[in-house]
């Protein structure tokens, strides 16, 4: 309505600027013909303005709303006899708002993915989606103008979406009945064992929507049962996480773990077993050997172990000849840690360099050496001491030099050096007090396949607890370190799947092994004949970053083929399948009222044959009257 007074009101205005000056004849009185001339301009200047301001030209009614259909697999979970679930599912969808729409309405059905559907192939849709995404449906109806309907069970994984959701949009919820279910929800193991260790296996268990009995979990290695423990009763919806103690028998390979959940008059079986790879070796991935503990250690093995994600061992000295195991701080022999570093791929020693490992058994080929700076001297009365700071500088031409050269140089925390690294080419130069001639403060060379890295000086751990770039700079120089010494430690993957649960509909992440940013993967799928979705092949971008990600799998056993050496990945059956309760509750979403639709003037020819036909009169009544 708003347009139709803009477009008046302009009209007006424009007879008054062209007649207003002669509203008036000789006698006083308005003259009919200017009168007449002035409605014709008014009409016609008003009907153009209304074309170029949109105006409507008939009765605004509501936009119909986007009605969204949730088709992931959690519909079908613990539901018993198949034919029985179709049945009530499709009856389901005729009683809800769905039923009373038109044949052939379009509807998007949302899952994993946003695809368009019509009402008419509801007779043969089933709900099997890998997850329960809706963003992409409050997206579609925003951008439309649209409100929503959403039609689901009320467990979604994005549900903050929701509030998202444009004004008059609401939930159709078409809940199931409960039943009894027990689920394996996690299943935690290290990523890589040595033969012969005691591994502890952490599995969370979830319940349904019935109280679940007590039951069974059973351990398995490679399909053979290595241990088991009771489940104990749960709350509906209930978690609890149980360890489970084995013994990794010996063998180089990689084993599948599989937790397997029992427990009588268990409704759903497809959630009852979870399955992750778990490498099996004769000789650990990394050893590190400290002969003088301190916070760098504490910092390196947590980029080592977290970020890199390579299975190391340390071993603390913290007095002469009394070792520790770090974490447990267990005790063990100088003999077992010697003997432990030499079989080690690769070895890192902090301290003492000139501590060596068990002669005999071959040296590691891949070594990292790091002198720490002695402790500062303490001041006596009426002295001053101060500890010597020196700052990052340069990066200069070295194998390291493309991951190093993007360091924020100038803001970094200073450390305290012991000396010049030497041995090597020079990987990080450093200046006293930002001033002066820079010194190597790590140090790189290859002999014979062998690689060494010489680090020398305390303090990098000031980096990382600093935060931000700090942080982001301590964990880009030892994973540049260990990234390029790594081709000597015996695993040279260029790339491998991220440790932990895959599950079909989720991303597959991947960590980048070698120094190759562009990373080609072969999979082969094992037992049966399943194939990604996106063929057998893949490839994988790093650019600069360690991790990257792939599409979504189907649940299976695959062989992965990269340069330098295989894996193994494990995908499970969706996480649809694991009970959880409802997050979304049946309802509107969002105040207001729905936008709506009127049919535009300019979209009718009418309007400008008018308004040319008004202009075309005004022209002849000023002619007829003597007027120009």
């Amino acid at each position: 309505m708003i347009r139709w007074i803009i477009a008046i009101a302009v009209g007006l205005l424009a007879a008054w600027l062209a007649y207003g000056p002669r509203a008036r004849g000789a006698s006083g009185a308005p003259s009919r013909v200017t009168w007449l001339l002035a409605a014709l301009r008014a009409a016609a200047v008003a009907v153009v303005a209304a074309l170029l301001l949109g105006a409507p030209r008939g009765r605004e009614t509501p936009r119909a709303p986007l009605v969204a259909l949730d088709v992931s697999a959690s519909w079908r979970r613990a539901v018993g006899d198949e034919s029985t679930f179709v049945q009530g599912w499709r009856r389901q969808l005729r009683d809800s708002a769905l039923g009373s729409a038109a044949a052939g309405t379009a509807v998007v059905l949302v899952g994993d993915s946003l695809r368009e559907s019509t009402t008419d192939e509801f007779t043969g849709l089933l709900p099997g989606d890998g997850a329960s995404r809706v963003r992409p449906a409050v997206d579609r109806a925003a951008s439309l103008g649209r409100s929503l309907v959403l039609v689901t069970d009320g467990e979604v994984d994005d549900a903050d979406a929701l509030a998202e959701s444009p004004a008059g949009s609401r939930v159709i919820r078409l809940a199931a009945s409960p039943r009894r279910d027990v689920a394996v929800a996690d299943l935690q193991v290290p990523v890589s064992v040595t033969g012969g260790d005691t591994v502890t296996a952490s599995v969370t268990l979830t319940a349904g929507g019935v109280t679940a009995d007590d039951g069974m979990l059973h351990l398995r290695v490679d399909g053979v049962e290595v241990a088991s423990t009771a489940i104990p009763p749960l709350a509906p919806f209930a978690s609890t996480r149980l360890t489970v103690p084995f013994v990794a028998t010996r063998g180089d390979r990689v084993a599948l773990v599989q937790a397997v959940a029992v427990m009588a008059s268990d409704a759903e079986g497809r959630n009852d077993t979870l399955t992750v790879a778990m490498e099996v070796g004769d000789r650990p991935s990394a050893v590190f050997v400290s002969t003088a503990p301190d916070i760098d250690v504490r910092e390196v093995l947590t980029v080592l172990r977290g970020a890199l994600d390579v299975p190391t061992r340390a071993y603390l000295r913290v007095a002469p000849t009394v070792w520790r195991v770090e974490g447990s701080l267990a005790p063990v022999s100088e003999a077992d840690v010697k003997a432990r570093a030499a079989t080690a791929g690769l070895l890192i020693v902090h301290g003492d360099t000139t501590w060596r490992a068990q002669a005999g058994n071959g040296a590691a080929a891949a070594r990292a050496l790091w002198v720490p700076a002695p402790p500062t001297q303490i001041a006596r009365a009426g002295e001053l001491t101060r500890t010597p700071e020196w700052y990052a500088a340069a990066a200069p031409p070295s194998p390291l030099v493309a991951a190093l050269s993007a360091l924020p140089f100038d803001s970094l925390p200073p450390v305290t050096l012991a000396g010049p690294a030497a041995g090597g080419d020079p990987v990080l130069t450093m200046r006293l007090g930002k001033q002066g001639t820079a010194q190597p403060a790590i140090a790189a060379r290859e002999a014979n396949g062998s690689r060494t890295v010489v680090i020398s000086g305390s303090g990098y751990a000031g980096w990382s607890l600093r935060g931000g770039r700090g942080r982001e700079a301590f964990t880009a120089l030892w994973g540049a370190i260990f990234d390029w010494v790594s081709a000597g430690r015996g695993d040279v993957r260029a790339a491998r799947p991220v440790a932990g649960v895959v599950r079909a509909g989720d991303v597959v992440a991947w960590r980048r092994g070698g120094a190759d940013s562009l990373v080609a993967v072969h999979l082969t799928a094992r037992g049966v004949a399943v194939k990604p979705t996106a063929g057998d092949s893949l490839l994988l971008r790093f650019g600069s970053r360690y991790e990257a990600s792939s599409a979504a799998m189907p649940a299976g056993v695959y062989d992965v083929q990269t340069a330098g050496g295989a894996s193994v990945l494990v995908v499970n059956a969706s996480r649809e399948w694991v009970p959880r309760a409802p997050v979304v509750a049946a309802g509107p979403l969002a105040r207001g009222s729905a936008g709506t639709d009127a049919p535009r003037l300019a979209d009718a020819g009418w309007p400008f044959v008018l308004a040319l036909l008004l202009l075309c009169a005004e022209w002849i009544t000023r002619r007829s009257s003597g007027q120009r």
